[in-house]
């Protein structure tokens, strides 16, 4: 990355880790973010060098954009910001992906990513130049070899791993992976919350167990809103898979049966045991999502 110049739209979690990283390593990085704040914070940090005005004047200053801005913003830049068409490497951080790609066809040096390393809390004061570490990053397929090899460069920069997946493939397995655990996260706090409402003494009965599960409850609305509005498809169907297993387990319950239970407990250590076998060679991340 060292002499190359990476304007990062959007300076938050991602974006900032991005730039603080980028910078770390030589290149020259520009920053573009409605929030003032968040762009003086990250200057004051050393992440970013400079500050463009708009999203135009940062794509015609850089060969390389990150679009680390939230799903709808990304699209709706894709589908009215011409000037996205100078640089060498376009490429955008959104946890999904198929609104994304296809807004971009008009742009052959755009490639999809999607690093797995999200937090439940935004904003450049939660970005860390090694947050990627070891994590996982998605890339569709295509785009101009060229802009493909300047993304690789940068991912090994970042000291994170590819994987390769269709926009749809993605989109898929996130809706199981990450925004389902988000969605059931808000569900049970909401449900808490009603409880509590009815009587406070609840609040008092919660332990460790629900305070973990209870993590992702506090990401933002807006974004979540925008991320399940682009994936509705899949993540309605993870929620119907997750409903109808609640209301099967329910029914048993009704009768007094247990039994079935075990076999939930059965696959859920597979899945733990898995991801502990992966983590051996990468921690497990904070967050499933990227948000």
């Amino acid at each position: 990355m060292k002499g190359r110049v990476l304007g990062v739209a959007g300076v938050g979690l991602i974006g900032g880790s991005i730039a603080l990283c980028a910078h770390a390593a030589g290149a020259e990085v520009i920053g573009f973010d409605r929030d003032v704040a968040a762009l003086e914070a990250a200057r004051a940090a050393g992440a970013i060098d400079d500050v463009a005005p708009d999203l135009a004047v940062l794509a015609e200053r850089s060969a390389i954009v990150a679009l680390a801005l939230p799903v709808d913003a990304i699209v709706d830049a894709l589908a009215t910001v011409d000037a996205l068409a100078r640089p060498q490497l376009l490429f955008d951080v959104a946890s999904v992906k198929g609104p994304v790609t296809a807004a971009a066809r008009r742009f052959p040096h755009f490639i999809g990513a999607h690093p797995l390393a999200g937090r439940e809390v935004g904003g450049f004061a939660a970005a860390d130049a090694a947050l990627f570490v070891g994590r996982t990053w998605v890339v569709t397929p295509g785009g101009e070899p060229a802009a493909r090899a300047l993304l690789d460069e940068l991912i090994e920069t970042l000291g994170a791993r590819t994987v390769e997946l269709e926009a749809a493939t993605h989109d898929r397995l996130v809706a199981a992976t990450s925004h389902l655990p988000q969605v059931l996260s808000v569900v049970l706090g909401g449900r808490l919350a009603d409880v509590g409402d009815a009587d406070a003494r609840a609040y008092d009965l919660a332990g460790p167990g629900i305070a973990s599960m209870l993590r992702l409850a506090r990401s933002p609305a807006p974004l979540w809103a925008a991320i399940a509005r682009a994936n509705a498809g899949p993540l309605a169907a993870e929620l119907r898979v997750a409903a109808r297993a609640l209301e099967t387990l329910a029914s048993e319950l009704d009768r007094a049966e247990v039994d079935a239970l075990a076999s939930y407990f059965a696959r859920a250590a597979r899945a733990v045991d898995e991801l502990e076998r992966r983590a051996v060679r990468s921690p497990l991340p904070t967050d499933p999502i990227s948000r």
